[in-house]
């Protein structure tokens, strides 16, 4: 009998497929039924902080003010399970595979560990910029300032 890993709820599987002059891929998540997929950096960002907005977890530090009206606030209780563990086990990306835990949004920023899949390599980091130049450096790539589109 095979032990499956346990995902937490607050990680993200990053498939990337390229990474020329930007990435481009997948990501999946406990939260959502279906990749999310993504051409660029920024994409990538938004995309994911937005799906942390729309669960309410991990949860934002601060509220985003509009000026369409009231924002809605999302609560910090325990978000629904959607894609299942051996699911999001199984996926992969052509270049590159990391798992990232978002432990908090601070300041504006993430701050989390990002980890191959494999869990051999595990890094901190404390912004969204940090977290990108380690997933460079692991594709190996000196650092982000490569990614002219970034």
């Amino acid at each position: 009998m095979s032990s499956a890993a346990v995902f937490p709820m607050n990680m993200v599987r990053l498939c990337i497929d390229g990474y020329g002059e930007d990435l481009s891929g997948r990501v999946y998540s406990k939260l959502m039924f279906a990749p999310l997929p993504f051409a660029g950096c920024g994409a990538l960002l938004l995309k994911v902080d937005a799906l942390f907005d729309k669960v309410g977890y991990p949860q934002a530090f601060q509220v985003r003010r509009t000026f369409l009206g009231r924002p809605k606030l999302k609560g910090a209780g325990v978000p629904h399970q959607m894609m299942e563990d051996a699911e999001l086990e199984k996926q992969s990306g052509n270049c590159g595979t990391f798992d990232i835990i978002v432990q908090s949004r601070q300041q504006s920023g993430w701050q989390g560990i990002l980890m191959d899949p494999g869990r051999t390599s595990v890094k901190k980091f404390r912004s969204e910029m940090e977290l990108l130049d380690c997933i460079c450096i692991n594709l190996g790539q000196d650092s982000m300032k490569e990614w002219e589109t970034c």
